[in-house]
């Protein structure tokens, strides 16, 4: 018994030696290729081609995930659609709205192409978009009513601010007539305090 359990033993150890062997000989594994491309189509019910004189091409940072590079193509495609439209006098801090710039891209691929750097691998994410005349005059009208609503509101706040101050005036005057200056004091305080809320509500319309 311990005779057959020593040969099964050594039998082992000589079919390892012989797969340690046949490794050792084996020529090194060669390097793998590179990694193609890989990218996605935007899906839309748009199918209209962009101009390639118009179009622009959008690319993101280096980003340790295809995640984040498509995120952030899409930070960078937002900053040149609000440097493209300050050429018109829009200001930087409008936020332009995320349906039209879906619109720039639809249809196109957006390819993210995997990048070595000192043996760190990263992506960058690239797109072609429309940055045509008739984008931006889509961008501009939607620019426009928002700006045009928001001075009509600023409009009505003032308005119903000089409004208050009058009718506050008004009612302290009779008041005090009525009560020929005996709570002048106290008709002063409140007035004052009406003019006072009206100008913290026009204040809360206006910012």
């Amino acid at each position: 018994m311990k005779r057959s359990i020593a040969m099964m033993c050594l039998a082992s150890l000589a079919f390892a030696g012989l797969v340690g062997s046949a490794e050792a000989g084996r020529p090194p594994r060669p390097p793998r290729p590179p990694r193609a491309p890989v990218h996605h189509v935007v899906r839309t019910s748009n199918r209209e081609p962009i101009d390639p004189n118009t179009a622009r091409e959008v690319k993101s940072g280096l980003c340790a995930s295809t995640e984040r590079a498509e995120t952030d193509l899409r930070r960078k495609l937002e900053v040149a659609v609000s440097d493209w439209l300050a050429e018109d006098g829009v200001g930087r801090d409008w936020a332009p709205p995320k349906r039209l710039l879906d619109r720039m891209v639809q249809g196109q691929k957006v390819y993210v192409e995997p990048v070595t750097v000192k043996d760190l691998h990263v992506f960058r994410a690239t797109v072609s978009a429309d940055f045509s005349e008739r984008r931006k005059r889509e961008f501009l009208d939607v620019y426009g009513r928002q700006v045009g609503g928001k001075r009509l509101v600023m409009l009505g706040g003032a308005l119903a601010f000089v409004l208050t101050c009058l009718a506050a005036l008004s009612g302290y005057i009779r008041a005090d007539e009525a009560t020929k200056g005996y709570y002048t004091n106290r008709l002063r305080l409140l007035a004052v305090a009406g003019v006072g809320a009206a100008g913290v509500v026009a204040y809360q319309i206006l910012t």
